[in-house]
């Protein structure tokens, strides 16, 4: 039998191990059909861009974010800020702003995210535009600049619900210090003090409207996911021209306000938060109501994301290896995230 042949068995079994994985996946399809997912809020602020070249890019790049968000099967609240709405006249873009980028309405939009039709789903936050540095750091709008503390004062609110931070400007890592905290996960483009144009927004824009982002293919973008294809694409984009790097992205989740460079799905790291929330959920079969999960079901998808780190790690991995060994692996991989899954969807079958 010719090496072809023999791994032709592997390959079937890797296959159905596969869609066993989203076929096991523990999610119940009619929490999107009755809208009783718990979706969390998104919130899409474009700053001010100076010149309109820049106001119509970062425009650009809210209005893509929010058309990527809407074509999820059960999308949640989802609204656009810019630093300049359509005149009168103006043809109506897809996904249209409801208002200027300005402090007193990101606050009301922030207030509103927590409203009782929320039902403590939370806020996805994802500020794009440019940052200053320095020891007053700010990020750009309309009017007054916004300090991280100020925006810590509107996020607390909400306390230790599920917040998710995206602040994909210069200087960014600024703002580590005064979001992070218990149940929040902070992505930053850039170390407090680059202040040159960043290129992640455009990367992780592309993890949200494409396929490619979501690495372990569940049909659900994590955080975690989302950064990692973001700040890889900036990373190859940077030596394939050749260039110094000028940007260096940093994700928090463990509370410590620092970030990390590479985060990882390991105890006490950032990264373990990240890869368990969902930015984006692309089919119907991926989306759970996890509001009655019980201390068990919840250990056991701790247990099933982080096999899914090891999925990850693996296909790092892969060049190194031989092809049979890998396959191997992925399969043994595969096949204890479906056991896993088909225990957590049994357990949500029965928890009232």
């Amino acid at each position: 039998m010719n090496d072809a042949a023999a791994r032709r068995p592997t390959h079937r079994r890797f296959s159905a191990a596969f869609l066993a994985v989203l076929a096991l996946a523990g999610v119940r399809a009619e929490a999107v059909e009755n809208g009783s997912a718990d979706v969390p809020a998104l919130l899409i602020v474009a700053g001010v861009g100076g010149t309109p070249e820049h106001r119509e890019r970062f425009s650009g790049w809210a209005r893509d974010l929010c058309a990527a968000a809407l074509e999820a099967p059960a999308p949640g609240r989802v609204r656009v800020l810019v630093e300049r709405l359509p005149e009168d006249g103006e043809p109506e873009a897809s996904c249209a702003p409801v208002a200027r980028s300005t402090q007193e309405e990101l606050a009301r939009e922030i207030e509103a995210a927590r409203g009782p039709e929320a039902a403590g789903a939370g806020l996805v936050l994802v500020l794009i535009g440019h940052g200053s540095a320095g020891s007053s750091p700010r990020f750009q709008l309309p009017g007054p600049d916004l300090s991280p503390e100020r925006l810590g004062e509107m996020l607390s609110g909400f306390g230790s619900g599920p917040v998710t931070v995206a602040h994909l400007g210069s200087a960014a890592g600024a703002f580590l210090p005064a979001l992070a905290g218990p149940g929040r996960v902070v992505l930053a483009a850039t170390r407090a003090g680059e202040t040159n144009e960043t290129r992640f927004p455009r990367h992780f824009i592309a993890a949200l409207a494409g396929d490619e982002g979501d690495r372990n293919k569940d049909g659900r973008l994590s955080v975690l996911e989302a950064f990692d294809f973001a700040r890889r694409g900036v990373e190859r984009e940077y030596e394939q021209e050749g260039l110094l790097r000028t940007e260096h992205a940093l994700l928090d989740d463990n509370g410590d306000g620092v970030g990390s460079l590479e985060p990882e799905m390991a105890a006490g790291m950032d990264g373990v938060l990240a890869g368990r929330r969902a930015l984006l959920i692309r089919s119907g079969e991926a989306v759970a109501d996890t509001s009655a999960d019980t201390p068990e079901i919840r250990r056991l998808v701790a247990e099933r994301d982080a096999l899914a780190a090891r999925v990850d790690a693996l296909r790092e991995a892969r060049e190194g290896m031989e092809e049979e060994a890998y396959l191997a692996e992925l399969e043994t991989l595969l096949l204890q995230i479906a056991e896993i899954a088909e225990r957590i969807a049994a357990l949500r079958e029965e928890t009232p």
